[in-house]
This record gives structure tokens, sequence and C-alpha cells, in this order.
């Protein structure tokens, strides 16, 4: 966590970094006090065993949250669904959970067993080496989500809308997440589902997407295999929602006309977790519709669940529980019909995206091997925005609703490059330098130990009816950061 700044002494006001840092320290301290969470023994590099405590704390606090208050939908998935990530945890983190258990006792021997146990360090860590990278980053992504929705949540129960406003105002969440907000507020059904739906937008696409490409890319193709096998088994634990294989299943396929094809499918998946459109297309096809329609039609049967303490719910989650159904599934799970010949779709690597007027369909662009592509982003008064990316999301604010936000992620910066990137931004859209300024010097001087998943917004003057910012996410511990820049407009 940033530390925050001391006050000017001449009377002067903070500068907007500040403000930002002490706002995000004092809501965040406030959401690990509500939650029971002792921040100095929260170390997702000691692995689940050792952050059993934690990791149920965070859970029950998002129940407590939708308990509370039924319009923080976001909260209440985020119960339901962690049996099955809490299930991953302990599966991934088996061994390499017995080794450090093994390390601590044989510490207690003499110096023979010693000797013996670095002679075995090298091939322990050949056994666990892959095992305790994935462990460690997904307790490091569950941290992060914490870090960043818990600090709004606790901002929203404690100062309603005028608390969010002010996260917005000092540059701590960027204006669709505050228009978010502000839908949750109404207490209209749709408005509240939609807000929700923008809150989890931002834990995939702003906070765990990155560890996600890692994942992937570790050791290849040990990342591959991991994530692609975690594609395979993984089940949300959210009653009647499916796992990916079920919603995309792979399929084999044989012309037999014009406008028709045999298919073969198959048990297994036609896409990756890993990947952001596979990961958001099986949220928006399934997962959050079968939970909206629980809370909806069911909300006894919801809370009664999330009412439920998570270690035990979980245990039904495990590889080791479900390993018969996913046999059962590889064997029975294949289906032979026709189907219509699906429409061609090239693999773009040049984007235009035309906001000149408003888009009228969602898109999301992710090259496979997570390749940058080009964008140009077409503005009103004959503007153009340019640049290399790794993702593009042409979103709406409802599922069924046209885009009003286009955001563009950049490949990752250190922070010289970063600061480089605002500098070129302010000078084009009239991003306040004071503010740059500000930030720059506080980041350079955060540390691993200070820091805390963050995100800082530089707000540009409107562009007609476009309004333009630039995010800068830094939740990562190798000093990387993540440039987004965000178009949004009124639908």
């Amino acid at each position: 966590m940033e530390r925050a700044a001391a006050a000017p002494s001449d009377g002067r006001s903070a500068p907007p970094s500040t403000a930002a840092s002490q706002l995000r320290r004092q809501w965040l301290d406030q959401a690990l006090a509500h939650a029971g969470i002792d921040v100095s023994h929260w170390d997702p590099a000691r692995g689940t065993e050792e952050n059993q405590s934690t990791i149920e704390a965070v859970y029950a606090y998002y129940g407590r949250l939708y308990l509370n208050d039924p319009r923080l939908e976001w909260a209440g998935m985020a119960n339901l669904i962690g049996p099955s990530f809490y299930a991953g945890f302990l599966d991934v983190g088996f061994l390499p959970d017995q080794v450090r258990r093994a390390w601590r006792d044989l510490r207690r021997f003499g110096r023979a067993g010693v000797r013996t146990l670095l002679r075995r360090r090298d091939e322990e860590r050949i056994i666990v080496g892959d095992l305790g990278f994935f462990e460690e980053t997904f307790l490091t992504m569950q941290r992060k989500i914490f870090e960043d929705q818990a600090l709004m949540h606790e901002a929203y129960q404690s100062g309603g809308l005028a608390a969010i406003r002010a996260l917005g105002d000092a540059g701590i969440i960027d204006s669709a997440t505050v228009q978010a907000w502000e839908q949750i507020d109404s207490g209209a059904t749709a408005q509240v589902h939609a807000g929700n739906r923008m809150l989890l937008y931002r834990e995939q696409h702003d906070i765990v997407d990155r560890f996600y490409v890692e994942m992937r890319g570790h050791s290849p193709p040990v990342g591959l295999m991991f994530t692609y096998g975690l594609t395979l088994a993984g089940t949300p634990a959210v009653p009647g929602a499916k796992g990916y294989s079920d919603v995309f299943p792979y399929t084999l396929s044989a012309p037999i006309s014009r406008r028709a094809r045999l298919a073969l499918r198959t048990p297994l998946a036609a896409g990756d977790l890993a990947f952001f459109p596979n990961r958001w297309g099986l949220i928006e096809t399934d997962t959050l519709p079968t939970y909206v329609r629980l809370i909806s039609e069911h909300a006894g049967e919801a809370r009664s669940l999330i009412e439920r303490p998570i270690a035990e719910r979980t245990p039904s989650f495990r590889l080791l529980r479900r390993s018969d159904r996913i046999a059962l599934a590889a064997l029975t799970h294949w289906r032979l019909g026709v189907e219509p010949t699906a429409e061609a779709v090239s693999d773009e690597r040049k984007v235009v995206v035309d906001l000149r007027t408003p888009p009228l369909e969602s898109r999301v662009w992710e090259h496979p091997g997570r390749r940058p592509f080009k964008v140009s982003v077409l503005l009103p008064h004959r503007r153009t925005f340019s640049t290399d990316a790794v993702l593009a999301v042409l979103l709406a604010s409802t599922a069924d609703g046209p885009p009003t936000r286009l955001n563009i992620k950049l490949p990752p910066l250190d922070l010289g490059e970063t600061e480089t990137w605002l500098r070129r931004l302010a000078g084009r859209w009239e991003l306040d330098e004071s503010e740059i300024d500000a930030w720059a010097q506080r980041a350079a001087a955060a540390t691993t130990a200070t820091h805390a998943y963050s995100t800082r917004v530089f707000s540009g003057q409107p562009i007609g009816a476009v309004r333009p910012e630039a995010q800068v996410e830094h939740h990562l511990d190798d000093d990387t950061y993540v440039v987004d820049v965000l178009f949004s407009w009124a639908d």
C-alpha cells in the first residue's frame, strides 16, 4: 500500500495524488478491519495453507456485504463463486504446501538433516516449482481483487455516492466505474444489474487479466497446458452455472453444403479462460445470467448459501471429489449433428474503431498469442488516436444495449515509459501535468511492502461527445504498469 504523504505545512491543499493515496489508505484499512484481516500475515508467497484463515475471511466479508445490502450483487457473486476458487487454491497448492511444511519440520533437525535437505532441494524445486508459481499467482489475484473492490464497497457503505464520487474526483476510479455505482445506488433492478456487471468487468479486465496472461505464458508449454486444464476442469460454484466446455465445446466439422456442416461436439473446450474474450464470453453467456436468475427468482436459496461458511461449501468442488464426473463427461459428452455454417472470422491485426457516431455492437479484439496489434480510433472533429494494444473492448453498459465505452489496453510498461505516455497524452487531451508529476513521484517511491493494487485515472477534455481518460493500473510486484486508454460516451 502506498504511504500517505504528510499534508503541506503552508496551508495549501494537498496535491491530488496525496489525496488519492490518503483516500485509498483510509477505505482499504477500513475494509481490512471489517473483514478481520491482518495484512501483515497476508502473503501469497507462503501458500494456501498459511493463508487459509485470510482466504476464508475475504469470502465471508463479500458475503456480509451482499447480505447487508442486496444491491451489492458483485459481492454476492464473489462469495457464491468462492468455493470453486478456494478448491482450486487447495488442489494446486497441495504439493507445494506439503513441501513447505516439510521444510519447516526439517529445520528442527541437526546438520545431517540440513545437508540431506540441501541435496534434495533442486529436485523439490523441479517437482513443485510450476505448481508453486500457479498457486502464488492465484492467491495474489485474490488479494488484488480485494484491494480494489473492497475499497470501493467500503467507501459506498460508509459514505454513499458522495464517497464514490470522491474516489472519482481523486482519480482512483474512472468515470464509467462512478457511473456503475450510480446505477447500483438507484435501486432500479435493471440498473443495479448493469452497475454490478460493470464492476465484474473491471475485475476481469483491469485486475486479473494480467495474471491470467502470465500463467498462460509461464514456462512454455507448461502454462498453456495448465490454463487449458483449468478451463476443462473448472466449474463455477454458482448453482446451475456451467463450465466452459459445456457452453463452448470444441467442435470438429465437415461441410455438407454451402449452408450446413456436419458437426461433432467433443468434451474438450473451444477456448482458454486465460484468454479474455473466452473468459468474458463465458461470464456474459452463462455465469452472470445464471447468477442473476438465482438472486432474482430464488433469493432465499442464494442467501442461505451465502450464509454458510465457505469451508463447508468447498469440499465438493475439490478435483478429487469431481474426478468421476469429469471422467464421465469425457466419455459421454460427444454429440453429432448438423449445424449452420459459421461465418469466417479473419485474424484481425489492425483495428479501426469509429467513434464519430456511437457504435452499435460490442466487440473484443485480442490476438490469441497476446501479440500487440495496431488500433486506430476515429474521433469527432477529425481527430485520430492510434497505438499498439494487446486488448481492445467495445463494451455496453447493459448486456443487450449499444456500447458506451471503449477500453484499449497497452502492452506493459515500466515507470519511465508510463510517464512518457501520460505526458504525450497530456499535450493532446489537456491532462493535468501537475497530477502526472505528483503521481510519478509517489510511484517512484513506492515499494512492494507499501504497495496495494491501485488505479490512477487522468481525465482529458471532451472531444465532441466522447470523454477520453488514461488509467494506469499498478498491481504487480515487478514494477510493471499497464495503461488503459478509455473513451466513454452517452448511450
